[in-house]
């Protein structure tokens, strides 16, 4: 009978709770790692086996969890535009709450308020791309795609403008001029080379873009 009853013992599931959390601890290892040693060393200067001894790992970890080091670049400039969160920035909390408002002006703080904290984070990466772009053909398609990514997010706070009322410039001609003053190269012109703060540089953004953007009401 003892052994009929072990026999009909169900079998404790097996359980990978633990390998996931572990196999998500060594990732973000992988990334932390390699995002300080980009901006350290650039993108040449930076290899596999220098971003595997940071993380405490084998060259393989690094290679089966992202396949190259422009894939694993990539992905760090991904995560630092979109904060941890999974979701395209345009279905964010931040691009969400700025479409919703009916202000144009105020439209205009909430996105600058936005894009400095995401620009604080993804600048020095995308500037990392950008020196290496000259050299190596992939990470000059990498860069191209960067800027076509931007473009596409930035075109739905032009969307989300004209929504309220009429630009003073073009659809156009206001996304190419978001596109340039919101670029991670001119946030670091600001930011690294002049010392401002997000909160200076915010609060510059949105009375920049408000008096190229919104027309002028004539008393």
């Amino acid at each position: 009978m003892a052994d009929m009853a072990r026999e009909v013992k169900p079998r404790r599931p097996y359980r990978s709770d633990v390998r996931v959390e572990q196999a998500e601890r060594t990732r973000e290892r992988v990334l932390e790692a390699a995002a300080e040693l980009f901006q350290e060393r650039g993108y040449e200067g930076t290899s596999v086996a220098a971003i595997a001894r940071a993380a405490r790992v084998s060259d393989e970890t690094v290679y089966a969890g992202f396949g190259t080091k422009r894939a694993l670049l990539g992905e760090l400039v991904q995560r630092a535009v979109r904060g941890g969160d999974p979701r395209p920035v345009p279905e964010q909390e931040g691009p969400r709450a700025l479409a919703a408002a009916t202000d144009q002006r105020e439209q205009l703080r909430l996105f600058a308020a936005d894009i400095a904290r995401r620009l604080e984070r993804a600048a020095p990466l995308a500037a990392v791309v950008s020196g290496a772009a000259r050299s190596e053909p992939e990470l000059a398609d990498l860069l191209a795609r960067l800027h076509d990514t931007r473009r596409r997010n930035l075109a739905t706070l032009v969307d989300a403008l004209a929504a309220n009322g009429p630009l003073a410039l073009p659809p156009r001609e206001a996304l190419d001029t978001v596109w340039a003053l919101t670029s991670p190269e001119l946030h670091q012109l600001l930011v690294r080379v002049r010392g401002w703060k997000r909160r200076r540089y915010a609060a510059w953004l949105a009375a920049t873009l408000t008096q190229l953007l919104v027309p002028r009401v004539d008393m």
